[in-house]
């Protein structure tokens, strides 16, 4: 019983990082503003390194959890681009 709520919370875990990433990424792309660029990819940076750390035990959930990190430093990157050019 404890296998099958250890996958559950994996699971959720790696949704969770690409959620959040994802939705970093698409305000980053809509906003006109950087400060929200930066500070919401850097919410979702730290929201994908909780995750990527709880979903270790399973290789898919932590690739899921990789790419919401990915998409998170991606919304950074677009906020400082804004900022410096």
């Amino acid at each position: 019983m404890a296998h099958e709520h250890h996958v559950a919370t994996t699971k959720i875990a790696g949704f969770i990082g690409l959620g959040a990433g994802v939705i970093a990424a698409l305000i980053s792309f809509i906003t006109k503003s950087p400060n929200t660029s930066v500070i919401l990819g850097a919410i979702a940076a730290g929201i994908g390194i909780v995750c990527l750390w709880m979903s270790r035990k399973n290789i898919d959930d932590m690739q899921l959890a990789t790419a919401g990190l990915f998409m998170a430093v991606v919304s950074l990157v677009i906020g400082l681009w804004m900022i410096y050019s």
